[in-house]
């Protein structure tokens, strides 16, 4: 592929989840990993806010092939030159091989095996946040997808959010398990992670040097899906982060999520 180049002219289009908040708009985690990738390589874009309704005829649309599972659209996407791709690690792919001359989100020869074991320890977070996180997030959901949205979580999930918004004590129990789990660094052990990467996690200003590689932009988007959710909740008592480092990292990475 040869040098891409983008202007104010010719910027990516970042397709990106609507809300009813004014700014920002989004909290997607996928979207937000995009979102941060381009911030963090610098490359201009300018975000298209849309719905669960609407999105799926953008992307055909775009001639984006479907996955082969349900759900067959999916977001984050986007479009730049002639291109159009899906899927927050293939938009990655697609940057760092168009936009070579930018920085990279594989700064060192380590930087793929620490993205890999985030990459397989991020299921064991969402196991602990989703349910808490997915209950806030709907009443920030555009009226169009509200039902859409209580659906779709009952049904793939089983996570039943009119039950939950009308139980604070179970919510309250979920929150200090994702936050117990989170500001434990829990999911940071040797079966998804070397005994050299653990050695090294929070030794530097990032989570595993002075350099922020992918891992830190995904667990960045989760983690910030997470805290726009515990914003929501009014009942909450204290801050999410209890961890002095963590929250020095994630205002570090915050100004990639813009």
């Amino acid at each position: 592929m040869s040098d891409a180049k983008t202007t104010i002219t010719n910027p990516v289009i970042l397709w990106d989840l609507s809300s009813k908040l004014d700014d920002p708009q989004q909290w997607s985690p996928k979207t937000m990993k995009a979102r941060s990738v381009l911030n963090y390589k610098g490359i201009p874009f300018e975000v298209r806010f849309t719905t669960y309704t609407e999105f799926p005829l953008i992307l055909q649309k775009l001639n984006i092939p479907p996955w082969q599972e349900i759900p067959h659209y999916t977001l984050p996407a986007i479009s730049h030159d002639g291109n159009a791709i899906m899927g927050s690690d293939e938009i990655t792919d697609y940057l760092e091989k168009a936009f070579p001359q930018n920085p990279s989100v594989y700064p060192t020869p380590q930087a793929l095996t620490e993205s890999d074991g985030l990459r397989k320890m991020i299921p064991s977070v969402y196991q602990r946040v989703t349910a808490c996180s997915m209950t806030f997030i709907s009443q920030i959901i555009p009226d169009i997808d509200h039902e859409y949205f209580i659906n779709k979580l009952k049904s793939r999930l089983n996570i039943d959010i009119i039950q939950l918004i009308n139980s604070p004590a179970i919510t309250a129990e979920g929150w200090a398990e994702g936050q117990g789990f989170v500001n434990g660094f829990k999911g940071f052990t040797t079966e998804n992670f070397t005994q050299e990467l653990l050695d090294r996690l929070k030794s530097g200003k990032y989570l595993f040097g002075d350099y922020i590689s992918y891992a830190d932009l995904h667990y960045f988007s989760v983690l910030s899906w997470v805290i726009k959710a515990y914003s929501q909740d009014k009942t909450r008592t204290s801050e999410f982060f209890s961890d002095k480092w963590l929250q020095e990292w994630y205002n570090k990475m915050s100004i990639y999520g813009v």
